[in-house]
């Protein structure tokens, strides 16, 4: 037998989950722009012990190479030299350069060669701006914008304006906010994660907007060369453990879920 409280509890029920939400919500759209590696990462201990053992098998299972067999002819020929067989001797042969000599010639070249340094001058100098710092990471583009009476290091965004595509939004955000000068390329039409928030008291009371809903997309930058004509506070460009440090703890969560790698922790 149905009660007055099972009607009760029904109801409460039934107007949760089809009574309508009328709150009216800002839709934005945000840039995940990327600087990706420039030079491979540096190896591990464990990467080195595995290199080694990589080429240990190798050297193993090869055979002669051209130079090795060369090396033994020379070596051969030598020999029949000091033991005066020169019937045999090929003249040609005698004249070139010996395989012992190529490998002398090419250690003393190696001997002058310089590995170029992985750390750059704007890494000594922690310039965050520069994109030419840690060059064997992927760096990301955040800025520092104004929320309130508060400013906050975020990823570029802005509104979705009439008419527009989420992507279109994107594109369009990330080119009044770094210039015409920046090429990216976009990795497709669909976002990538999504955030929402909810504005301050009284700014929802004026202007009758619950929050914001935020659609992220992923961008590679294609040109090194960067547009310092931005529209914010300040920006730098970070890499994925940085913006840990950097981004509000509910924001983190969401973006963490599509950066390239999952090992930011929070």
């Amino acid at each position: 037998m149905i009660s007055i409280r099972h009607i009760r509890v029904f109801k409460t029920v039934y107007c949760k989950l089809y009574t309508t939400n009328q709150s009216n919500w800002d839709i934005m759209a945000s840039i995940c722009l990327q600087r990706k590696p420039i030079i491979t990462r540096s190896l591990t201990d464990i990467d080195r012990e595995y290199q080694k053992i990589l080429h240990e098998i190798e050297f193993e299972r090869s055979l002669k190479s051209g130079h090795e067999m060369r090396h033994d002819k020379d070596i051969k020929r030598m020999e029949n030299l000091k033991k005066g067989k020169v019937n045999d001797l090929d003249i040609d042969q005698a004249a070139s350069i010996s395989a012992q000599d190529y490998v002398d010639m090419n250690k003393e070249e190696l001997t002058t060669f310089k590995f170029a340094s992985r750390i750059t001058e704007a890494d000594k100098q922690n310039n965050c701006k520069s994109l030419n710092r840690k060059l064997e990471n992927n760096l990301i583009l955040i800025c520092k914008q104004k929320l309130g009476h508060d400013s906050f290091w975020l990823l570029p965004q802005g509104l979705l304006k009439k008419g527009e595509t989420l992507r279109q939004s994107a594109e369009r955000v990330l080119k009044e906010s770094c210039g015409d000068n920046l090429k990216a390329r976009f990795y497709g039409n669909a976002p990538c994660g999504f955030y929402k928030f909810k504005y301050p008291k009284e700014k929802r009371e004026q202007s009758g907007v619950e929050g914001a809903k935020i659609f992220f997309y992923k961008a590679r930058l294609l040109e090194v060369q960067f547009d310092n004509k931005y529209s914010w506070e300040n920006y730098e460009w970070a890499t994925e453990q940085e913006i840990v440090n950097k981004f509000v703890q509910p924001y983190i969560k969401s973006v963490k879920l599509f950066l390239s790698n999952n090992i930011v922790t929070v």
